[in-house]
C-alpha cells in the first residue's frame, strides 16, 4: 500500500455501494471519495493507494451536484451507520437500483430488463428503525465510525420515535460493564426493551414502568419485570420478540415484504420457509390456506412464531428448529415436492453449499428474499448454472440513507434439457 499527500481533483462520475464517489476515466485509477456525490467536482487528498484503486479523503466540493441535500444528523460523516444523507432520497432510489443491476451484472446473472421494478420507497426517510445497537464506550452509547472504532452518541434519528423516548432512559447513567446495549421499541404496540449485554445498572432497572429491562446472564435472557414480553406487530399479526432474537428493523417496509411474498404465492400450496424467523412470512401465507413448514435455527425465535399463530389462531404451520443446510440435505435425499421454497437469509447470503443443495429442491418456484446485492448476486449465480431462471426483481428500500436495501427475487425452473 502506497500513500501519498497530494491533492487531486477529481470528477464524480457514479456512486458506489460502501465506497462513495466514484472518478473513474481511461487511463488512470479509480478514485473512491466517501461523502462526494455523481455531477460534482472534488478537491481531495489520497489516503490509500492501490494498484488500480486511489481512497482519498474529501477537501472540497468544486462543482456541488443539484441531488446534494443537507444531513438531519449531526454525526453524519463520522458515523458510519448512513452514508446517503446527503443525498435527496429519489436519487438514493436511484442509485440503490444501479447496484442491484450491476451486481447482477457482474455475476453473469441473465434477465429481460423489464424484469427489474423500480425501488419501493420506505413510507418513512427517518425514525424508522424498530432496534438500534450502541456499543458502549467510556460508560456511555456510542456507534461504530466509518474506520470502525467507536465514537459516543446522543442517540440516532433512525430510530423510531418510541425508540428514542427510551433511550432517554440511559442519560446520566454509567454503562460500564456492558459491552453493548439495544434499544427495541414498537411505533405500533407502544412497547420498548433496552437489551443489556451484561447486568443493567442497579439504577435503570424499573425506572420505567412502560420498558422492558433485559440483561445476558451467562447462556439466557432475564427480564424486568419478570416474565415480561416485547411484541411487534407485522403482516397483520403480532409476534413476541424475545431479547437478541432477529425481527425486520423497518416495519412499515416488513409489511411492504410480506405483502410481495405471499403474491408471489398467491396459489398456496405446500410451502417451505428457510430462515423462517418468528414466522412473519409463513403466518400470513398459512392464513391464505397454504401449508408452511418454516424452518429457523434459533429456538427463541421458533417459539415466538408458535406462539403468534396460537394466539392468532393461525394454523397449518410446522415449525421447525434445525439448520438450512441440515433440512435442505434431507428434502433433496427424500425428493420431497414443494410448490415454493422461500428464503430469507442473513446479509451474507446462503453460501455456495446451501445455494447448490437449494437448484436442487423439486419446486417449480424459488422467492429469495436479500438484504445484500452483491450476496445475493453470488447465489443467484449458483442457483441459475442448473435449470433456473430469474423471473422478476423487486427492490424494496428498507434502509433509507443507507447502502443497503432488500431485493425480493422469484426464480421459476427452467425445462429440462
Amino acid at each position: 500500500m502506497n500513500t501519498s499527500s497530494e491533492e487531486i481533483t477529481a470528477t464524480i462520475t457514479a456512486l458506489g455501494n460502501r465506497v462513495g464517489g466514484i472518478s473513474a476515466s481511461p487511463g488512470r485509477r479509480t478514485v473512491f471519495v466517501r461523502g462526494a456525490l455523481p455531477g460534482e467536482t472534488v478537491r481531495c487528498r489520497p489516503n490509500r493507494i492501490r494498484k488500480n484503486i486511489i481512497e482519498a479523503e474529501l477537501l472540497e466540493i468544486l462543482e456541488r451536484s443539484t441531488y446534494r441535500s443537507d444531513p438531519f444528523c449531526s454525526c453524519f460523516g463520522e458515523c458510519g451507520g448512513c452514508s446517503l444523507q446527503n443525498l435527496t432520497y429519489s436519487r438514493q432510489l436511484f442509485w440503490k437500483r444501479n447496484w442491484v443491476e450491476k451486481a447482477l451484472a457482474r455475476a453473469s446473472i441473465e434477465y429481460p430488463v423489464e424484469f427489474m421494478k423500480d425501488v419501493i420507497p420506505s413510507p418513512e426517510k427517518a425514525g424508522y428503525r424498530n432496534r438500534v445497537s450502541f456499543d458502549i464506550l467510556n460508560g456511555k452509547p456510542g456507534l461504530h465510525r466509518l474506520g470502525g472504532d467507536i465514537m459516543n452518541v446522543d442517540g440516532c434519528p433512525l430510530l423510531n420515535v418510541r425508540g428514542q423516548k427510551a433511550f432517554e432512559t440511559l442519560a446520566g447513567k454509567q454503562l460500564d460493564g456492558n459491552r453493548r446495549v439495544s434499544v427495541r421499541a414498537s411505533g405500533r404496540t407502544g412497547e420498548a426493551m433496552l437489551e443489556f449485554s451484561s447486568s443493567p445498572p442497579a439504577r435503570i432497572t424499573g425506572d420505567r414502568d412502560s420498558d422492558i429491562i433485559a440483561w445476558k446472564e451467562r447462556d439466557s435472557w432475564k427480564v424486568s419485570p419478570e416474565g415480561s414480553l416485547f411484541h411487534e406487530t407485522a403482516g397483520g399479526f403480532t409476534y413476541p420478540v424475545r431479547p437478541g432474537t432477529f425481527f425486520q428493523v423497518n416495519t412499515d417496509c416488513a409489511d411492504i415484504i410480506i405483502s410481495i411474498v405471499t403474491g408471489l404465492c398467491c396459489g398456496g400450496g405446500k410451502i417451505l420457509d428457510l430462515y423462517g424467523g418468528c414466522g412473519t412470512l409463513s403466518l400470513p401465507l398459512a392464513s391464505k390456506g397454504a401449508k408452511v413448514t418454516s424452518v429457523e435455527l434459533d429456538p427463541d425465535s421458533t417459539l415466538s412464531g408458535i406462539e403468534a399463530a396460537g394466539r392468532s389462531g393461525t394454523e397449518g404451520i410446522d415449525f421447525v428448529t434445525c439448520r438450512t443446510r441440515h433440512f435442505l440435505l434431507d428434502t433433496v435425499r427424500e425428493k420431497e415436492i414443494w410448490d415454493t421454497v422461500i428464503v430469507d437469509p442473513p446479509r451474507a447470503g446462503l453460501g455456495i453449499r446451501v445455494a447448490r443443495l437449494l437448484r436442487r429442491v423439486r419446486s417449480e418456484r424459488i422467492v429469495y428474499v436479500s438484504c445484500n446485492p452483491f450476496s445475493l448476486a453470488r447465489d443467484l449465480r449458483v442457483i441459475c448454472e442448473r435449470n433456473w431462471a430469474v423471473a422478476g426483481l423487486q427492490p424494496v428500500d428498507m434502509f433509507p440513507q443507507t447502502d443497503h436495501l432488500e431485493t425480493v427475487v422469484i426464480l421459476r425452473r427452467k425445462e429440462d434439457k
